[in-house]
């Protein structure tokens, strides 16, 4: 028998056709009988909490989640769920008369916060049970739950507002004037080989009148690796009363190579990327565009969990 403070404190979810749904074709994707069973209850669980989330009206992004991807799934017992803004809230399957909810070490960190899910025996209802901000135990008692609400306060809590864009200017960079932080690149890479940094330049309009190019170093640091990057951009006029930009990443100090997994993207004002790169280990990214007086463009370079975005305007 359920006790009345309990129901209080629990939620239930009907789990949606959809839900099991794509649980069985995750399911098929897994040839080994233990890991398939694994993924279609961690599928049913974050299908829960995403539904819940839903009413509230909170965003989530299934597609960004880990537990979403089947090559993920089958190195690691994910139930994650992308939650744009905040990160992944990890969503934790628990079977019928379980008094634990078993908590895997290798999603210990990188997570918000962990939600334990009830699956009822015939998989036709899930129930949240609670809450807890962290966890450092691979069977967490389900008496150390806190109540759902807590999570919602969590949220707010944790949301930050978004800080006011410094917009670098590319248009006083024409007429000689730079932003704070960017530097010309014999400056940047004074330390290293001069043949170093004649290798790095933008392009082979690097010697016309106009061009104008300037970069900054950027430290992206995911877990216990330092990787450093120079960002260079370069613009010159067009004759069609333009100006060409380009873009480029290279690597930093002894590091031959960019980070494996690095990506570069160009977006538009409204966030949208337009073009983007990836490095497989490569010596420079590079993007090259167009763009009007006026105009405003952000980069984005992504390593892991770790993100930065410089914005412009022409």
């Amino acid at each position: 028998m359920t006790s009345s403070t309990e129901q209080d404190l629990t939620l239930p979810v009907p789990l949606t056709l959809k839900g099991h749904y794509t649980a069985q074709q995750f399911y098929q994707q897994h040839s080994d009988p233990q890991k398939a069973k694994q993924v279609y209850l961690n599928t049913l669980a974050v299908d829960a909490v995403c539904s819940y989330l839903g009413w509230l009206g909170i965003a989530t992004n299934l597609q960004a989640s880990d537990s979403w991807n089947p090559t993920i799934q089958a190195l690691a017992d994910v139930a994650d769920l992308e939650i744009p803004g905040q990160g992944k809230l990890e969503c934790r399957p628990v079977l019928p008369g379980a008094t634990v909810c078993r908590v895997p070490p290798e999603v210990w960190s990188n997570r918000i916060g962990y939600m334990a899910v009830r699956l009822d025996a015939d998989l036709q209802t899930a129930t949240l049970l609670g809450f807890v901000p962290s966890v450092d135990t691979e069977e967490l008692p389900l008496s150390q739950l806190q109540a759902i609400v807590t999570l919602l306060d969590y949220f707010k809590l944790q949301k930050q507002p978004e800080p006011i864009k410094e917009w670098v200017n590319l248009g006083q960079w024409m007429q000689g004037v730079f932003t704070g932080g960017w530097q010309a690149i014999e400056e940047l890479f004074e330390p290293q080989p001069i043949l170093s940094f004649r290798s790095l330049e933008l392009s082979s309009h690097s010697g016309q009148a106009g061009l104008t190019t300037r970069g900054k170093l950027l430290e992206l640091t995911p877990q216990l690796d330092s990787h450093k990057v120079a960002l260079l951009v370069g613009l010159m006029p067009n004759h069609l009363c333009q100006v060409d930009i380009w873009v480029k990443l290279c690597p930093m100090g002894a590091a031959p190579y960019l980070p494996e997994d690095l990506e570069v993207k160009v977006l538009d004002e409204q966030g949208i990327a337009v073009m983007q790169a990836q490095s497989r280990q490569t010596d420079m990214l590079q993007l090259k565009f167009r763009g009007a007086s006026g105009e405003r463009f952000s980069i984005e370079i992504t390593l892991n969990d770790i993100s930065v975005v410089e914005t412009f305007v022409i």
